[in-house]
């Protein structure tokens, strides 16, 4: 087992940390929904520093190289599903995740203080989110309806704080432009907010991870979390390769079932092969996969732990502890 596979420590109180400057990254800039994630994390920590990047991989590299102590990367959104690309790249890395929190997603539509929906013509924002918005542009602006004289134009960004930024900047020569993009995002480009909670689910949330080296500094400190998350739960996350054979998946699947174990998750992805794939992994073949698995700690301690963890490794090819992680519990939203 590795030798991250330990209890998580109590939170040291706030008073002692603030002086040590942690570090951390995070995608996208200041008003984006992973700068929200990143300021809930480290809230108790006023004086850290904090620097935006602009891709995932960017922020397991600056994690990696010492650039920063920690990173935050959004995982799952609950509308279009996992983040294939953090799951890769926390393989490709030795670092493992300290903490979880969910981040309800608030869409609005922002634009220049003299705009109107009337007067709406496009509308910028990263493909996602103008799909996850789309009931409302097609029912409520009148540039989005099949008898429009001028059709409403949808305008792809790499992001919602550089499609807020866009339309502040203007430019655009026929008709008002719009952001789909937080709140947070139309105060720091002085736009005005003409509809709040415009997504196509009553209920978007995007779950965000925080991650470190294995063996870094953070490893020998107490995660930070977010104070105003109470009794947080605890689970673990892990990656297994399989035998391509008849029932390997329902025998590692027993191992937490026989034990009354509550699996939260299971995702499958393709098991790279040549310079990508895991360490010692020699059996691979194309069409395989890894399989990890998000499961509740055991109420009864390390002991249950290290017996559960040599059982999963008899039924598997490989297997990496991926982290101890807090989770936030549902209904904790901010």
């Amino acid at each position: 087992m590795d030798s991250n596979h330990q209890s998580v420590p109590a939170m040291e109180p706030p008073s002692k940390r603030r002086d040590r400057g942690e570090t951390a990254v995070y995608i996208g800039e200041e008003g984006s929904l992973a700068h929200v994630a990143i300021g809930r994390f480290f809230n108790h920590l006023p004086q850290f520093k904090q620097k935006g990047v602009k891709s995932f991989a960017a922020a397991f590299k600056a994690v990696v190289n010492g650039e920063a102590m920690y990173g935050v990367v959004p995982i799952e959104n609950s509308a279009s599903g996992t983040l294939h690309s953090t799951y890769d790249l926390l393989l490709q890395h030795d670092v493992v995740i300290a903490g979880e929190l969910g981040v309800r997603e608030v869409y609005c539509l922002c634009g220049r203080p003299d705009v109107t929906l009337a007067d709406v013509r496009y509308v910028l924002s990263h493909p996602n989110i103008l799909s996850a918005c789309s009931a409302f542009l097609e029912t409520r602006l009148p540039a989005g309806s099949p008898r429009a004289l001028a059709p409403l134009e949808m305008i792809s960004t790499i992001s919602t704080t550089e499609a807020a930024r866009k339309v502040s900047q203007g430019g655009f020569a026929l008709g008002a432009a719009c952001a789909i993009a937080t709140k947070e995002a139309a105060t720091k480009h002085e736009l005005s907010v003409l509809a709040e909670d415009i997504g196509n689910d009553a209920f978007l949330e995007t779950r965000y991870i925080l991650f470190h080296l294995r063996n870094g500094e953070a490893s020998k400190l107490p995660p930070p979390f977010p104070r105003d998350v109470l009794s947080p739960l605890r689970k673990r996350s892990a990656c297994f390769a399989l035998s391509n054979e008849p029932g390997a998946i329902f025998k590692l699947l027993a191992c937490w079932a026989l034990r009354s174990i509550d699996v939260l998750k299971v995702e499958t992805r393709p098991l790279a092969l040549g310079l990508r794939a895991p360490p010692n992994l020699t059996k691979a073949r194309l069409w395989d996969y890894l399989f990890y698995v998000d499961y509740a700690m055991p109420a009864d301690g390390e002991n249950s732990e290290a017996r559960l963890w040599d059982a999963l490794a008899e039924f598997s090819l490989w297997h990496r502890d991926v982290c101890i992680v807090f989770l936030q519990p549902p209904g904790q939203t901010r």
